[in-house]
């Protein structure tokens, strides 16, 4: 994989990340809170849910999408699983609204793509470092 293509995809999936969680989020704060919590606050769960997808959904996958493409690789792909995984816990049945519950498995899916992706692109600057392979 070439650097260039990497340092693109990187950016416009990292984009689209951040704005499908930043729409999650908006819809989610805008809708009311969950029913049926008998021991937790509903606030509190839709309060923290959304700071959730806030930090690690919109923040963090825009600086490892516009910071250095090459540097700290696996960093990146552990800031883009987390974001996938804070965009899989809002689709909870108890939090899901209707169009918070599509762009959250939409920033899912291209933010466990593009950790994908990131560990393929360590793998590949680590194999041009040591060319010598087994295989």
């Amino acid at each position: 994989m070439t650097p260039q293509l990497f340092s693109l995809l990187l950016r416009i999936v990292g984009l689209m990340v951040a704005v499908f969680s930043c729409v999650s989020a908006g819809a989610m704060w805008a809708s009311p809170a969950p029913e049926g919590l008998k021991n937790l606050d509903p606030m509190a769960v839709k309060n923290t849910m959304v700071t959730v997808l806030l930090v690690f959904g919109v923040a963090a996958p825009l600086i490892a999408a516009f910071g250095p493409a090459g540097k700290w690789l696996p960093l990146k792909a552990a800031v883009f699983a987390v974001a996938g995984f804070a965009n899989a816990a809002a689709l909870s049945p108890v939090l899901v609204v209707p169009i918070q519950g599509a762009t959250s498995a939409l920033a899912a899916v291209c933010a466990l793509g593009l950790a994908v992706l990131t560990v393929v692109a360590f793998l590949d600057a680590v194999q041009k470092k040591s060319p010598r392979s087994k295989f």
